[in-house]
């Protein structure tokens, strides 16, 4: 027959309890989402329907420079190209006042990725300036060596870029 201390069976039982604590306690950290929205903007200044893809500081100042808009350029220079990439999602002139576009949802498919904009356009009967517009958003996704990235919603056939045309020069 075994006898055990008290000072064993505490041990014992610090022992368990400090395993019981440390195991399932913690949850695993979620993964950051593919995309998300920066900003958007009724005046971006982009002509056409598009989408461009951004990775480097060059290629950002120059979307941002453009005369015409009025976004918000402070939060599209705070996201780090060296953890994410920028997609600039326009609708192209539109003649008034009251469009949007923004990030509806997104999908992943092994090497592709899918957005899916949402857009907004002025009632037939609403009141709107008779100003030129340009909207558009601003996306920040992470940087997948996707091979390609396709925008859906906002013109009649989706905008699709593969990876040979994501190359900056």
């Amino acid at each position: 027959m075994t006898i055990i201390s008290f000072r064993q069976l505490a041990l014992v039982t610090v022992v368990a309890l400090a395993g019981c604590s440390s195991t399932g306690s913690e949850k695993p950290e979620a993964p950051a989402p593919a995309v998300r929205q920066v900003t958007q903007s009724a005046h971006c200044g982009l002509t056409g329907p598009g989408m461009a893809w951004v990775e480097t500081d060059k290629k950002r100042e120059k979307l941002l420079d453009l005369a015409g808009q009025n976004m918000v350029t402070s939060m599209v220079r705070k996201v780090d190209l060296s953890r994410e990439r920028l997609v600039f999602v326009t609708l192209g002139q539109k003649p008034t006042a009251g469009y949007s576009v923004g990030l509806d949802e997104f999908s992943v498919d092994q090497t592709s990725l899918t957005m899916r904009m949402r857009v907004r356009e002025p009632a037939p009967d609403a009141m709107v300036a008779q100003v030129i517009s340009s909207p558009c958003v601003v996306l920040a996704v992470s940087p997948v060596d996707w091979q390609q990235v396709k925008v859906i919603g906002v013109s009649e056939q989706p905008l699709v870029k593969s990876t040979g045309q994501m190359a900056e020069p």
